[in-house]
């Protein structure tokens, strides 16, 4: 923004590939992973040219796929964050 200098934004996203381990035992095999990924989101706000607030948000696609007796799925994560930060 014009009038915001010292602002700063970032967007992220990344994308994890699992060459799917497995867990042998006695009874079977087991495959407890997936591919997984992630996105942030960020917004540096310059309270003054010495402090900064940063709102950011977080969505994690997991890596454990369901498991137990029934089979519960693991869901994606939402992480809301807040950080204040001092520029020295």
């Amino acid at each position: 923004m014009p009038t915001r200098d010292l602002d700063q934004f970032g967007i992220g996203y990344y994308y994890t590939i699992i060459r799917n381990p497995t867990l042998q035992t006695p009874i079977g095999t087991q495959s407890f992973l997936r591919d997984e990924w992630g996105f942030e989101a960020y917004y540096n706000v310059a309270l003054t040219p010495w402090l900064l607030l940063t709102p950011d948000l977080q969505v994690i696609g997991p890596a454990q796929k369901a498991f137990g007796r029934p089979q519960r799925a693991v869901g994606t994560a939402t992480v809301l964050g807040l950080r204040l930060q001092t520029v020295l």
